[in-house]
């Protein structure tokens, strides 16, 4: 089974299913860029719409009330589930899966510049599978 249909299967059972979907998106979402002006965001890569409308909220109670979740406990209870069910880790893959690109490139601008054996290494095990 596909890594998207587990996930879909995870979440059934959950009133708000794209609310639920979108709330655990913003948790993988790194806590020091939460908030930062758009400009900040996009020099790292970050180009979606809806990424980026995420990185402006900065609390559950925010999240709240862009998404007009009345009951803060029902944020609660997504945490728990979201624990529970490990459904934290894939979401980070989904959004800064789009930002390898810059990570492969860093690592290619500093290995050729510094030379450092580790950046050396890591490109070699990137790029041409070396270990």
């Amino acid at each position: 089974m596909n890594e998207r249909k587990e996930q879909e299967q995870k979440r059934s059972g959950v009133y708000k299913t794209q609310d639920f979907s979108s709330y655990i998106l913003w948790k993988s979402l790194p806590s020091f860029l939460k908030g930062q002006p758009r400009h900040a965001l996009e020099k790292f890569g970050i180009a979606d719409e809806f990424t980026l409308s995420l990185f402006e909220i900065k609390t559950q109670t925010e999240f709240a009330k862009r998404f007009s979740i009345k009951d803060l406990g029902t944020l609660t209870d997504w945490n728990k589930r979201i624990e529970e069910e490990g459904l934290l880790p894939s979401s980070i893959n989904s959004w800064a899966r789009s930002l390898t690109p810059n990570v492969v490139f860093a690592l290619y601008r500093n290995a050729s510049k510094n030379g450092r054996a580790q950046e050396v290494r890591a490109w070699f095990e990137l790029v041409e599978h070396n270990q």
